[in-house]
């Protein structure tokens, strides 16, 4: 899918306007193609984890986890499995990294499963892992996009190890090839974190973080993205649509009047035309947030190009939040996790 949005270097536009921002509205993904290979738990329960690089993907310390996720293609139904998010402060080998927030689930259906930690993690190191301790005969999902160092295997011959603590973990080491875990997996295991810079204090007030435009450093696959039949200017990644959701849900959007809009947030002028995106089930539209991202694309006006930064409206009543906009040519790109209304915006002069 095309996933790539938050793989920044250098920053087109930071600003740090104190506007709504909610945890979890920027997705990263180390993955790097659409293919999918199946890899599985055999002889003990193991940790698959990935490691992320904040600093690389331009987000700043300290940040708030609040979901993580990963790609299943056959759970272990009534099997409890430990969650942990590390934070590592000197990068590398995730074998001193410290617990940031762990949680048990119970996966029960293949496909992509998110899970949402009862209290949002903050973490201040640069650099995250995500652990899920899976149980024997567990399937899950990998890409397919070359040498795997950043998904790492832990595991104990004799049982099961901490994982509070990887250092207690017999064989812990990436899914490269090499020794002591001796699995080339040749790609990267599809866990992904949801992400916001900035933390929440007591009262629930968001705090200053960062919006922006950044560049897109890799080569999305402009293949996936479908211009919507009366939203000429927006195009949807129709992977997210048709493999992450596997057609469970049917994305149309509407040309709307501008009176319609939210007010601006402050700071920054709405351009162009106002849309509205509807997510439709089998039943009905859904109203709540999606449990994973579609990529949406907006075309903005040549001079706008530059500093455009898209936003999504949704809530009762409706309020724009800007979100992490990557650049890519003449097109800018974000994660949407709701349907509402989708626009792009520029700083106010």
């Amino acid at each position: 899918m095309f996933r790539k949005l938050a793989s920044a270097g250098a920053l087109f536009l930071i600003l740090l306007i104190p506007i709504m921002v909610l945890a979890g509205e920027r997705t990263l993904s180390i993955n790097r193609n659409d293919q999918n290979a199946v890899w599985f738990i055999t002889g003990e329960p193991s940790m698959i984890l990935n490691g992320f690089d904040l600093t690389a993907f331009g987000v700043a310390q300290p940040a708030v986890i609040d979901r993580v996720s990963i790609a299943v293609d056959r759970p272990v139904p009534d099997q409890l499995i430990d969650v942990v998010i590390y934070q590592d402060a000197n990068g590398g080998s995730p074998v001193d990294a410290t617990v940031a927030g762990r949680t048990t689930v119970d996966i029960t259906q293949s496909g992509v499963f998110t899970v949402t930690f009862p209290q949002p993690v903050t973490v201040t190191a640069p650099a995250v892992w995500v652990g899920f301790y899976l149980p024997v005969d567990f399937r899950f999902l990998a890409d397919t996009s070359g040498p795997s160092v950043l998904t790492y295997w832990a595991w104990n011959p004799a049982g099961r190890f901490d994982p509070g603590n990887l250092a207690s973990a017999a064989v812990l080491g990436p899914a490269d090839g090499n020794a002591p875990v001796n699995i080339n997996m040749n790609g990267i295991a599809r866990i992904t974190l949801e992400i916001t810079s900035g933390t929440t204090p007591a009262g629930g007030t968001p705090v200053a973080t960062v919006v922006g435009q950044f560049p897109g450093t890799e080569t999305p696959n402009f293949a996936v993205m479908v211009l919507y039949p009366f939203c000429q200017a927006v195009s949807f990644d129709t992977a997210d649509e048709v493999i992450t959701y596997r057609d469970s849900i049917n994305l149309i959007c509407d040309e709307v009047n501008t009176w319609e809009s939210p007010a601006n947030p402050r700071g920054f002028v709405r351009r162009g035309p106002l849309y509205d995106i509807q997510v439709y089930t089998q039943y009905s539209i859904l109203s709540q947030r999606l449990p994973t991202a579609v990529t949406h694309c907006i075309r903005p006006a040549p001079e706008d190009v530059g500093t455009a930064i898209i936003g999504n409206a949704f809530g009762a009543p409706r309020a724009w939040r800007l979100l992490p906009t990557a650049r890519y040519g003449d097109v800018v790109c974000a994660e949407v996790f709701h349907g509402g209304n989708l626009s792009y915006f520029v700083p106010a002069t």
